[in-house]
This record gives C-alpha cells, sequence and structure tokens, in this order.
C-alpha cells in the first residue's frame, strides 16, 4: 500500500489530495516491469490499455495520470503523444480490456521489442 499527492482542481481553488492506493490490486501482476520495479510503458497501445484500465477502476483522469507518473517508465514517445499533448484526456473506460488481457498484451509487445533491439 502507498500514498499518492492528487492535485485536485475545484473552480476557484487548486487543493492537494492524498489519496490512499493499492498497488498490487491496480495492474496484474503480469504486467512487465523493469528491475525497478516500474511498469514498463514504452509504446502507445500500452499506455492507452493501462490508463483506460486505471479508469474502469475509478480514477479520474487526473489520478490515473499521477498513477502513471508515479509507476511507470515511460517513453519520450509516449510521453509526449499522450501525456504533454494531454490525449490521456480522450481515453475513456468503456474502452478498456480486460485486465489480464491488457497486461498480457503488454508483456507481448515488451517482448517483441526486446527481441527487436538485440538483434
Amino acid at each position: 500500500m502507498f500514498f499518492m499527492l492528487v492535485k485536485k482542481r475545484n473552480p476557484n481553488t487548486i487543493t492537494w489530495e492524498v489519496i490512499r492506493m493499492r498497488e498490487d490490486s491496480e495492474i496484474p501482476q503480469n504486467f512487465p516491469k523493469d528491475h525497478n520495479g516500474m511498469y514498463l510503458v514504452y509504446e502507445l497501445y500500452t499506455f492507452d490499455n493501462l490508463f483506460r484500465l486505471l479508469l474502469k477502476k475509478g480514477f479520474d483522469h487526473e489520478e490515473a495520470l499521477s498513477f502513471v507518473l508515479y509507476n511507470c517508465s515511460l517513453s519520450a514517445h509516449v510521453f509526449q503523444k499522450r501525456i504533454h499533448n494531454k490525449r490521456y484526456k480522450e481515453l475513456s473506460a468503456r474502452d478498456a480490456l480486460p485486465a489480464e488481457l491488457a497486461a498480457h498484451k503488454a508483456k507481448l509487445i515488451h517482448d517483441l521489442l526486446s527481441i527487436n533491439q538485440s538483434v
């Protein structure tokens, strides 16, 4: 279990709220991680699936973004296309894959990219 600081925007004020999260229950165990325990999100498909999964679990867009920034190793491409350009706001929970399928696809993509880099 860990805590995360989240910025909340009200019409006239900006406040910070500490939310409590259960790390093990948010993302399936077989989602690929690096040696530091960060989730590997190096391409857009994995980012989109992970973000939609968080939205489906009840996060709002800002909380899901905070979770991703705190827990994921992101490529520059993903950061620019989805976060810097604020395209994450267009993602919807209704398009989320089942959690286990999203994790398996992320693992497959990671393995394919790893094989491609070693050749």
